[in-house]
């Protein structure tokens, strides 16, 4: 087969994975505080996934922590659909025990969360949001931090997790 027709074929197959636009970028990071001096120590860091699938489509890091050791959630999400403004969009956080890492079902956040919080607001092309929640885990197991949009009429809702292990 000639070289164009490869090169064709190729960006024929490839063309459908960049024609569905993203419309969230969510920089997620689990940071562990210093207790003497405060300072940030170390961190895991995710980035945005999306439903569906459930859990969506990359692995989550696993960051190991200890029991009642001070831990910072802190996140900025980035409104980057460029088609106008999105109405009524939820952009919420928690973290919340989980069975095990990486489980694809939501913990319910009605029994036991940690922290949580929710903005409700009008997303303009390239608008943030963030916060940053000083949290500590007060019983060793599996936890979510997880950072989510709801409400954005779309097929898809965007989302950014990591699993935290208190030992």
């Amino acid at each position: 087969m000639r070289p164009a027709c490869v090169l064709a074929l190729v960006a024929l197959a490839a063309w459908p994975l960049t024609a569905r636009a993203e419309h969230a970028n969510i920089d997620l990071r689990a940071i562990r505080i210093d207790p003497e001096t405060g300072q940030d120590k170390d961190e895991a860091h995710a980035a945005a996934d999306q439903e569906p699938p459930a859990g969506g489509r990359n692995p989550r890091p696993l960051f190991k922590v200890k029991v009642n050791e001070p831990l910072v959630l802190q996140f900025v999400f980035t409104n980057t659909y460029p088609h106008g403004e999105k109405k009524n969009v939820t952009v919420r956080y928690f973290v919340a025990p989980e069975t095990k890492p990486g489980q694809q079902t939501l913990p319910d956040l009605r029994q036991k969360v940690v922290t949580q919080g929710r903005f409700v607001l009008d997303l303009k092309p390239k608008a943030k949001v963030g916060s940053r929640v000083a949290f500590r885990l007060k019983a060793p197991g599996y936890y979510l931090l997880r950072v989510e949009t709801l409400n954005t009429d779309s097929d898809h809702e965007h989302f950014s997790a990591i699993d935290l292990q208190a030992e």
